[in-house]
């Protein structure tokens, strides 16, 4: 008999620079209602490191009982010998922003600083802490702790909803339009005063209930699965989006 999928789920908007810009949103076992976490309640102090982000969000998901924590952020390098110039074929698919290139490279440059923080992010959960990178065969695989990748922009898209405007062009009066769009086709119960990062992380909060539920209809893979290389290097990897089934 298969063992049950169970757990929360927590998901994070990546910031590298303040540990204030992160937006960090959490809905336990069960739950509809969208609980923000601020990183001050988890003990952090700037400047952000990788490591001690990771052991702070790992030490939450473990008191909190969380078996799926969402990133947005990239957890791999691009394979060398992919035919796909420049960027991970995930990054390809969703058209993202940032690219990520081999070992060490970005598109623009002025991303490498945040996805070589992502990437090491991603590394420090999963060597130090035993999460396991999502794979396409998860659902096979109740009993795991899943580290998701996500990129909420294609989020609302995949949802059927009217994309959230850049953080610097977003007005109070979008963001409470697009929570109250997102309440009303998930269900989530979210708080009134959301900020744009915050807003970010709960737009793939479905993603992550559909993974511990084991709803494989719901979520969509982008990209090819992570494998890592001779030296412990992540290469490629999957985005995982949610999706309301018709």
């Amino acid at each position: 008999m298969m063992k049950e999928r169970t757990g929360g789920v927590l998901s994070v908007d990546i910031a590298h620079r303040r540990y204030v810009d992160n937006g960090i949103v959490f809905l336990a076992q069960g739950s509809e209602k969208v609980q923000v976490v601020k990183t001050d309640d988890l003990g952090l102090r700037d400047p952000p490191t990788p490591e001690d982000f990771a052991t702070a969000l790992h030490s939450f998901c473990d008191r909190r009982g969380v078996s799926v924590l969402l990133l947005d952020g990239p957890q791999g390098w691009r394979e060398p010998k992919s035919q796909i110039e420049h960027m991970r074929l995930c990054e390809r698919v969703l058209n993202t922003p940032g690219k990520t290139g081999i070992v060490g490279t970005a598109k623009p440059g002025t991303y490498l600083p945040y996805i070589r923080f992502s990437i090491e992010l991603f590394q420090h959960l999963r060597t130090l802490y035993g999460w396991e990178l999502l794979t396409s065969d998860w659902i096979a695989h109740p009993w795991k702790q899943w580290l998701v990748e996500s990129f909420p922009t294609s989020a609302w898209k995949t949802l059927g909803l009217k994309k959230l405007p850049a953080k610097a062009k977003s007005t109070r009066d979008q963001l409470i339009a697009r929570r109250d769009d997102l309440s009303k086709i998930t269900g989530l119960k979210l708080p009134k005063a959301l900020t744009h990062d915050e807003l970010q992380a709960a737009v793939v909060l479905p993603v992550g209930t559909a993974i511990v539920r084991g709803e494989d209809e719901r979520v969509i893979l982008s990209g090819i699965d992570p494998y890592l290389t001779k030296k412990g290097v992540v290469l490629e990897g999957l985005i995982a989006n949610p999706c309301i089934p018709s």
